[in-house]
């Protein structure tokens, strides 16, 4: 735990926006994933289950490791003071 003042003074705090989804992957992968659903043309609710389930096996380890790294990208430019066009 934190109970050490020297410990506790050595961490910064960092505010965010209230919502902020370029800071979060899943809304990355939540993206992809949507437009690859409604690109597939389904016209049951069938075929939309089926669309859901497909599409999302089609998000690799690649995509989501890409959404990190930008993720990463942007909290380097916060962390010194640049601005955050997105």
């Amino acid at each position: 735990g934190l109970n050490d003042d020297e410990e506790i003074a050595s961490y910064r705090i960092k505010y965010l926006p209230p919502y902020s989804p370029f800071l979060n992957p899943i809304e990355n992968v939540f993206s992809v994933w949507k437009n690859k659903v409604s690109r597939g043309g389904a016209r049951t609710e069938p075929q939309l289950r089926i669309l859901i389930y497909e599409k999302f096996n089609e998000i690799k380890g690649e995509h989501c490791s890409s959404f990190y790294r930008k993720m990463l990208g942007y909290l380097q430019k916060a962390e010194v003071g640049q601005m955050i066009l997105e």
